[in-house]
């Protein structure tokens, strides 16, 4: 599966391991990541897209807010 822009992500690797972030941004092998908590949108991280497995989710709506990242991430961690 395929890592673009929108897809909801769960990270492999490094201190975020097992948490669920939504793909911003994706430059040069690398995505940039938010969750709308420790990641805001005004602080993404940037995560090399092998660390990084995808779902079969994507978000096509326009994020403008932590709070909607937030309601969109509830559903992958409340499993």
């Amino acid at each position: 599966m395929d890592i673009k822009i929108g897809t909801v992500a769960r990270a492999k690797a490094g201190r975020d391991k097992g948490g669920y972030f939504i793909v911003t941004d994706i430059k040069e092998g690398f995505a940039f990541i938010c969750n709308g908590k420790s990641r805001p949108l005004d602080r993404q991280k940037k995560k090399k897209l092998i660390h990084l497995e995808p779902t079969a989710t994507i978000i096509t709506e326009q994020l403008n807010t932590d709070r909607q990242v937030r309601r969109i991430l509830r559903e992958f961690t409340e499993k």
